[in-house]
């Protein structure tokens, strides 16, 4: 069971924490401009109750845009965060501020 909403920027632990509900996928991974888009570097854990957590290091201050990669096809944005932008081709990023 998840703690927080995603993403939570943990100052104690120094690291952000992103979330997300989605219990029929199989793999899900982290990308945003904080690591060039690459798709296969941040993989998310699956807990037992469908929901996948990933914690990274707290990141430089600055804006930052990030989309989720559900089982190496669909991207999405993270639902929970009310901040996003257009992505330019038919969806959103979504906005992180460190």
């Amino acid at each position: 069971m998840k703690q927080h909403q995603s993403p939570y920027l943990n100052k104690r632990k120094k690291t952000i924490e992103f979330h997300i509900e989605l219990g029929e996928a199989q793999h899900i991974s982290l990308a945003g401009s904080f690591n060039h888009w690459a798709k296969d570097e941040l993989q998310m854990k699956c807990n037992k109750d469908g929901s996948w957590k990933i914690e990274i290091p707290m990141l430089p201050r600055g804006r930052y845009h990030y989309k989720f990669l559900i089982d190496d096809k669909m991207w999405m944005e993270d639902i929970e965060n009310p901040l996003r932008e257009p992505d330019g081709v038919a969806g959103w990023n979504s906005i992180l501020t460190v």
